[in-house]
């Protein structure tokens, strides 16, 4: 079963909510399609550190925040598979919407999304195991930067883990703009390629901050504490194409090139510079 049929179990649920419909059928339908299915990969690392948080205890006792959940769908993932202690927090989105349904259909009372200015959110201090963000920091404002990670380091219990997926500018393409190569450019320069490229720059310019990857690197082992990149771990782990999020012709490349003999190892160590990263940090 794959993720985009995941994703189309969630939008059912969506749309049973927004319709007044009984939700029960569609919470059903959707949690049999993830338990069905296999881990996608995208949510593999987030899983590993979460069982890592969990120990010998049930799930439901690790307390994780999505720091920018979109769409909610990853956190009422992880609920299906006992997770229930979710919490979201987002600078925009349908946050009502969210509480709703998983209120109704997943019996997780009082508010477990909320709208927050990008700074700080209204959590008590130490109070989450695991925190995640996927493709979210790229979207922070560099004057937003340094107050994202110090919250994360406020919010987590000492021991606590920190999960971040970050497209950065050395990845070939990026995904939002839909172009190769040309965020390379110093960002007035980028804009301006953008317009003779026929896309508008207003977008990217507001909401797009692609960085170095160094400069995640400095940041999360900064604020936060030990760091360990896991880019090149899921690279070498492969991918099962049925549950990738992302250009399977592209993905299909890429394992067959560090398939090769004698090259592959090295190529692997190559793309994992360019692919979009993958850190896991411990609070101190």
């Amino acid at each position: 079963m794959s993720w985009s049929i995941i994703k189309a179990a969630f939008r059912d649920l969506v749309d049973a909510h927004d319709r007044g419909r009984p939700m029960a059928i569609a919470w059903r339908d959707f949690q049999e399609c993830v338990r069905k299915s296999p881990t996608p990969v995208h949510l593999l690392p987030i899983l590993t550190a979460l069982r890592g948080q969990q120990g010998s205890h049930k799930p439901e006792s690790v307390k994780i925040l999505g720091h920018g959940c979109g769409s909610g769908l990853t956190l009422l993932y992880l609920h299906t598979l006992g997770y229930t202690n979710i919490y979201g927090v987002d600078i925009g989105g349908r946050c009502e919407r969210w509480n709703a349904i998983v209120g109704q259909g997943g019996d997780c009372g009082g508010q477990r999304f909320v709208v927050c200015d990008g700074v700080r959110t209204p959590f008590s201090e130490a109070s989450f195991d695991m925190i995640f963000s996927q493709e979210v920091l790229e979207h922070v404002r560099p004057d937003c930067l340094d107050a994202y990670y110090a919250e994360e380091v406020r919010l987590l219990r000492i021991g606590g883990a920190a999960f971040h997926r970050v497209p950065h500018r050395l990845c070939p393409f990026d995904s939002h703009t839909r172009t190769w190569f040309l965020h390379y450019l110093p960002r007035p320069l980028w804009l301006l390629a953008l317009r003779a490229a026929g896309r508008d720059p207003t977008f990217p310019k507001e909401a797009i901050f692609l960085r170095w990857p160094w400069v995640h690197r400095r940041k999360v082992r900064q604020f936060i504490g030990p760091t360990r990149d896991l880019t090149l771990e899921r690279l070498r782990g492969g991918t099962d194409l049925d549950i990738y999020e992302g250009s399977a012709r592209l993905r299909r490349l890429v394992d067959n090139l560090i398939d090769l003999p004698i090259f592959g190892p090295i190529l692997t160590s190559l793309f994992a510079n360019i692919a979009a990263m993958d850190t896991l940090s411990n609070k101190r």
